[in-house]
């Protein structure tokens, strides 16, 4: 075994990677690729010397110099990158966690990506080619697609018990029989906004580090805990977790395509994401990536001084507001609200059973659209036949007030098979 692969025996994560990737992977993530090595050098030189002249550059340069958007690196802004860090750092308080650099997260411990999706692409590339890759039930359905493009597949697991309680051993059980050496996580969770407790992260935890487990945390919704201080997996086993983070949801911004990957492996986040956001995307959104600083840099400057994030915390309130309003309405019309926890507490959906009689989730999304009333998502989608997933996010209240009006007329008509005269709200 070479010096390098030996180093890479000694950390789990990069081991587990280093096992399942393909050797043209392998190949990628450890040699530094030439043009942004001349890139770097020709800009320093540039900075030094007023006539040098740039060759080296693969884009167009001074035709329309107030137009112009160049590219950024690969990992992304070193603003963004140091911003993210310190914001995870702070709000999750990772200063002087074990198994965490002193001083938390800086700009090497974080890779700026092409919004979450392509982060958790990357991630699946890297852990799931042949291999089997544990998700909870209920769980986003774009997850399956990303983990069978990377050659692997997908295992639904069951986190909780009938009655809620984190289930430790029935999951502890599954990942044995099923071979499983990755978790993809998400919590909060789309569609349904369950959360952990400290408690079940460390349980969690625990479980990686008894099964040689990597995890995969798509915390996308960190800061959308409505009931209690937000938390991040990578807190609990830093050495095994890898934390997929967005700009997009909390900061009203999701065009922006603003992702982060986090790791407390600087050699995994500072050297080989980079090199495999180059082979994937060349460089996430400039634009996006000055919009996010912007944002972030306020929420930092707060959290520096021992506020609260006022950007965050306001985007939080309304959407705590919606969530209070459309499970009132739903439950109302005889829908039960699937959540561990009764009511969603953290995310911005929440997935709801249709009321008695009623079983065909399409049948209720068509009718619905057909008669101009409303649109969701059937839970088949998240693997919840039988239920509907609704964006509350996306209804400022009055909405959610037209939506509840219109439900019954939807309903009546599902149940009785004929479709209502079209017309929406106002005809």
């Amino acid at each position: 075994m070479s010096a390098p692969e030996t180093a890479i025996a000694e950390r789990p994560m990069l081991a587990a990677m280093w096992k399942a990737m393909p050797p043209a992977m392998r190949q990628t993530v450890t040699s530094a690729p030439v043009i942004p090595q001349i890139a770097a050098r020709a800009a320093a030189a540039a900075a030094a010397h007023p006539g040098f002249v740039r060759g080296d550059q693969g884009q167009v340069v001074g035709v329309m110099p107030q137009r112009e958007v160049y590219y950024g690196p690969s990992s992304g802004l070193p603003d963004l990158r140091r911003l993210a860090g310190r914001f995870w750092t702070l709000a999750y308080g990772l200063e002087k966690k074990e198994g965490l650099p002193e001083g938390g997260l800086g700009p090497q411990h974080v890779a700026i990506v092409s919004g979450a999706t392509e982060g958790i692409a990357i991630l699946m590339r890297l852990l799931a080619p042949g291999r089997r890759v544990g998700v909870q039930r209920f769980f986003w359905g774009n997850y399956r697609n990303i983990i069978a493009h990377a050659g692997g597949s997908v295992e639904v697991l069951d986190f909780f018990q009938e009655d809620g309680s984190f289930d430790g051993a029935g999951l502890a059980a599954a990942v044995h029989g099923s071979d499983i050496r990755t978790l993809l996580v998400n919590f909060p969770a789309n569609p349904t906004g369950d959360v952990l407790s400290d408690d079940e992260l460390a349980a969690l935890a625990d479980l990686a580090r008894e099964h040689d487990l990597i995890l995969v945390a798509d915390e996308v919704y960190n800061w959308i805990r409505y009931d209690d201080e937000p938390r991040t997996l990578l807190a609990f086993a830093p050495e095994r977790t890898l934390v997929i983070g967005a700009a997009s949801k909390e900061y009203l911004i999701p065009g922006a395509r603003t992702g982060y990957v986090l790791s407390a492996d600087a050699t995994f986040s500072g050297e080989w994401m980079p090199r495999l956001i180059r082979s994937t995307s060349s460089s996430p959104n400039v634009l996006g990536q000055r919009l996010t600083i912007d944002m972030l840099a306020s929420d930092v400057a707060d959290l520096e001084v021992g506020r609260s994030p006022s950007i965050l915390g306001a985007v939080k309130e309304e959407l705590r507001r919606r969530r209070d309003a459309m499970v009132d309405a739903l439950r109302s019309l005889g829908f039960a609200v699937v959540s561990r926890h009764g009511v969603p507490r953290g995310g911005i959906s929440l997935l709801a059973r249709l009321p008695e009689g009623i079983e065909n989730d399409q049948a209720v999304i068509d009718t619905a659209i057909d008669m101009g009333r409303f649109s969701a998502i059937p839970g088949s989608a998240f693997g919840a036949p039988g239920c509907i997933r609704f964006g509350y996010a996306g209804m400022p209240l009055a909405a959610i007030e037209r939506l509840a009006a219109g439900l019954p007329e939807v309903l009546e008509a599902v149940r009785s098979s004929r479709p209502a005269p079209a017309g929406g709200f106002g005809g």
